[in-house]
């Protein structure tokens, strides 16, 4: 009799507990097994993980609830709940976060996760987003860091890039950040990018490298040039009402799932880059790096004088930049030990 009643009980206790369990949704635009996708799948594990079961986030990949922008727009709305966006997009509300996509202003992951991560830039912004739109940023993780490809042109400076199309990604810091490297950015849909590389409708493109390993664009590049000129992280966001609607211990589970699964991501990031190289040289990809006699200098204060040009005064607040390079600066000796 005791055990029946033992078992009838659990069997309430979990009922309710299922009743009283918290169901949002996520969506992303990146394919399954990708860095970025896993990610989102540690995120969810880790989300009920730390809430007992209490939440559950139902993950909606490749684009099923939209492009990057309509994912945004419904996280803003509320529409769905958590979403992967883009920095780009966000600094249409708060213009500073176009920094984090500003050409040569970081060489490692950690430099630019330091701006993101101080009281006086990343996470004042962060606070700006939530009070101006609903949208408040959960975590963010690395990317990768984009690098150029073309065809038949192994390009050393922008002097060799003058009057060649470059695909580039249609917002501001992105065409600015072409301009630099020389070229003439042509705004041409990622969906397209393939067919628009093989039938020569742009000269070439710019990408982190497991971009172009995943997509094959070695198939239709036969150059990859190691510029490194832009270091990508991207944000996920969630809507403010249904983040306040959830039970403080649910909110601190859910914080505490993406901190911890952009750690996850980002270093799963670095992984798949290491190597990478080797690999798509291997697929008939001719190298161009510094010992080729790759002009970095060049490229980098070409970039960043556009980017000075282009942002400075105009789009975000005068003397920013140059306040970022130098937390930069200062988080790159913090890495080297100095």
């Amino acid at each position: 009799m005791l055990t029946r009643t033992l078992l009838a009980t659990a069997a309430i206790v979990a009922t309710l507990a299922t009743a009283n369990a918290e169901t949002l949704r996520m969506g992303h635009i990146q394919a399954p097994g990708s860095p970025a996708a896993e990610g989102a799948k540690k995120f969810a594990e880790l989300a009920s993980q730390y809430s007992d079961g209490d939440l559950t986030i139902r993950v909606y990949p490749s684009a099923q609830l939209g492009d990057v922008r309509s994912l945004v727009g419904s996280v803003k709305t509320g529409a769905i709940d958590i979403a992967e966006g883009t920095f780009p997009l966000l600094a249409d509300i708060v213009p500073e976060y176009n920094v984090y996509n500003a050409g040569y202003y970081y060489e490692s992951w950690p430099q630019l996760n330091a701006v993101m991560e101080a009281d006086e830039f990343g996470r004042s912004w962060d606070e700006q987003l939530t009070e101006l739109s609903g949208i408040r940023v959960l975590g963010a993780f690395y990317y990768g860091s984009r690098n150029l490809t073309t065809n038949g042109l192994p390009a050393k400076s922008p002097a060799d890039l003058q009057g060649k199309k470059i695909r580039s990604v249609p917002n501001e810091m992105s065409l600015a950040v072409v301009r630099g490297l020389g070229a003439q950015p042509t705004p041409v849909p990622f969906s397209e990018l393939f067919q628009a590389l093989s039938q020569g409708v742009v000269d070439g493109q710019e990408n982190p490298l497991p971009t172009i390993e995943a997509e094959k664009l070695y198939e239709v590049q036969d150059h990859l040039i190691l510029t490194n000129h832009q270091l990508i992280t991207l944000p996920w966001i969630v809507n403010e009402r249904r983040f306040q609607a959830l039970s403080e211990d649910n909110q601190d589970a859910l914080l505490r799932a993406a901190s911890e699964a952009a750690e996850w991501t980002s270093q799963q990031t670095v992984t798949a880059e290491d190597g990478l190289v080797d690999k798509l040289s291997e697929q008939g990809m001719q190298v161009v790096a510094a010992e080729d006699g790759l002009d970095l200098d060049s490229f980098r204060s070409s970039v960043q004088a556009e980017v000075e040009k282009t942002f400075e005064g105009k789009i975000w607040p005068a003397g920013l930049g140059q306040k970022v390079l130098e937390k930069a600066r200062s988080a790159a000796m913090a890495e080297a030990g100095q």
